[in-house]
């Protein structure tokens, strides 16, 4: 697209420097070919890109939300829940000496 502006504005300094036979309208069409173009090529990535994008963003929001659930489970979940079953396993173990013990006293 500069390209375009810079051939159109050679073109333009060439007729008015009396080399090029005058007529405005083609330079002047080739000059704002190039400023319109250039936005406009610009939207259209943008545009394009921007549905890759926003599924790429959300596998990686995926894959991070999974990593951190496992790692809450490894990290917390996991040794809290054998923690319990090491205190109930002690509780059952208590009840049965305790219930035992009581038995015999009786």
């Amino acid at each position: 697209m500069t390209l375009l502006q810079i051939a159109g504005a050679l073109w333009l300094v060439g007729q008015i420097a009396g080399v090029l036979e005058p007529g405005l309208l083609a330079p002047v069409l080739v000059m704002l070919s190039g400023i319109v173009g250039g936005p406009l090529i610009e939207w259209g990535c943008a545009a394009a890109a921007r549905g890759p994008a926003r599924r790429h963003g959300q596998d990686v929001e995926r894959r991070l939300r999974e990593a951190a659930a496992a790692c809450g489970r490894a990290m917390v979940l996991d040794p809290i829940a054998a923690e319990l079953m090491r205190y109930r396993e002690v509780r059952q173990q208590y009840a049965t000496v305790s219930g035992s013990s009581r038995l015999r006293r009786h």
